[in-house]
């Protein structure tokens, strides 16, 4: 398809309000929250069949999975995005992107839909998400070149001279969507809402929870190996959700800011402990099948979400003034390792070392608190065999009017069934010594929906033709 196609099909949506017109308003919400920080996941790359479909256009300027050279340009001097620089497979997956691997920068976006928004208006801004996504994911602008000077721009364009850049945006569905919490079924989606997907969390300890930072009808996991791509592929699905829906919240975070060669470890959190070190691998095919992906037989309707997840979001604040001021002996105690190699206080070569929580000194004292991070969760893990497949990236946004450092982490545990893969976990935290460093404030559980199917036009379409 010819990209000037692309961009008259581009010019149609606009007509249609979906991506131009009073954008700014969501916008500049957005650029508020994303100035002070920086972030992870989602979806992406490229289809072989022309794309998604909306409104009966086809608008993806992805034609054929043969990566272009960068900076190309077409015969009638548009401009072509680099797809050769890590791009990902989006279509024809079982899973989305984003959910098992990390970029290093992420941005997270919940989303409401507006009061007058109808059922058809959800399925067109699926549509048009979708299609942005497969171009983004590859490299391109999100529907085309930017040529006609007396129209807004099709796509932001401030990251024309980059690449994809390990792009994935990965989409998932809050509860309300399928319910309200007052029971309204605004999109006749309550009937197939998954039974494990809650509205809410219980309250665990710790929790300091705002309700502007909680819960949301849509999810957007967007992450990059470029912080400005990540900026860029939120701020383009906010503005095509204009009218549509509108930001609940936004949150930006890091991973590795750099990856020296050779560098095999767990990332350390702000607290300069190495975090995830005993984390289970998404290339173990059994325990993802088994504790991460939804599976037949799970409830009612588990057949329209197998292979997808739930995600358990949560972000806690770290009280970082008061945690420096502790001696490392008991930063040590509180988490259970060392803190420059990692190694479990029980002992053992590195990071690595299975954590023993029974081992003593030869007083009879246990090596690794009960209280300790990891005390407590490898018994956990001891005794009932439960791991959880998690992701955390760090933040940090300015201070407080104390004049305190805001700074903590956000988290993403991807589970099967949440009762007994994540909350059994959070329970935990009431006898953690480390909860008095700490304070949650932001809390959801998400759908993150299966992949998208080579015969699909839209993410979750399979849910919307089931009802």
């Amino acid at each position: 398809m010819p990209m000037s196609d692309s961009l008259e099909e581009g010019r149609e949506r606009d007509e249609d309000g979906i991506t131009r017109r009073g954008a700014l308003k969501g916008l500049g919400a957005f650029a508020a929250g994303a100035v002070a920080t920086v972030a992870l996941s989602g979806c992406s790359s490229s289809s072989a069949n022309g794309g998604a479909t909306v409104e009966g256009t086809t608008s993806s300027l992805i034609e054929t999975d043969v990566p272009v050279a960068a900076n190309d340009w077409t015969d009638n001097g548009a401009y072509v995005r680099n797809v050769q620089r890590m791009s990902q497979k989006m279509r024809g997956v079982d899973h989305q992107p984003g959910v098992t691997s990390a970029q290093q920068n992420l941005q997270a976006v919940a989303l409401d839909m507006t009061s007058t928004a109808t059922r058809d208006d959800l399925i067109k801004l699926l549509k048009t998400w979708t299609t942005y996504a497969e171009n983004l994911c590859g490299g391109y602008p999100v529907n085309g070149p930017n040529s006609d000077k007396n129209a807004s721009p099709l796509d932001s364009g401030e990251v024309y001279d980059l690449g994809a850049s390990n792009l994935t945006i990965t989409f998932g569905f809050g509860a309300s969507l399928f319910q309200t919490a007052d029971g309204k079924d605004r999109y006749g989606l309550a009937s197939i809402k998954p039974q494990k997907l809650d509205l809410t969390m219980p309250h665990f300890s710790g929790d300091q929870l705002q309700s502007d930072e909680c819960g949301g009808d849509l999810f957007l996991l967007i992450g990059s190996e470029d912080p400005k791509v990540a900026f860029h592929a939120a701020r383009n699905l906010i503005r095509a959700a204009y009218g549509t829906a509108t930001i609940r919240w936004n949150k930006v975070g890091y991973y590795h800011t750099i990856s020296p060669e050779g560098y095999a470890h767990a990332d350390r959190d702000l607290f300069g402990f190495r975090d995830g070190t005993t984390a289970p691998s998404a290339e173990d095919e059994d325990y993802m099948n088994r504790d991460v992906w939804i599976q037949d037989g799970d409830d009612p309707n588990s057949a329209l979400y197998k292979g997808g997840t739930y995600m358990m979001w949560r972000s806690f604040d770290m009280k970082i003034e008061a945690w420096d001021q502790q001696t490392l002996a008991e930063q040590e105690r509180i988490i259970g390792r060392t803190k420059l190699e990692g190694i479990p206080l029980s002992g053992g070569e590195d990071e690595t070392a299975e954590p023993d929580p029974s081992a003593t000194d030869e007083d009879g004292n246990p090596l690794i608190d009960p209280k300790s991070h990891v005390g407590l969760f490898s018994s956990l893990r001891h005794s009932s065999g439960h791991t959880m497949f998690r992701w955390g990236w760090n933040f940090s946004n300015g201070f407080n009017a104390v004049g305190q450092l805001k700074a903590g982490m956000h988290t993403g545990g991807m589970v099967r069934d949440p009762e007994e893969d994540f909350y059994a976990f959070m329970r935990l935290w009431r006898d953690c010594d480390l909860t008095e460093y700490m304070s949650f404030t932001s809390s959801a559980v998400w759908l993150m929906l299966p992949g998208l199917q080579k015969d699909q036009t839209y993410i979750g379409q399979q849910i919307f033709e089931a009802v």
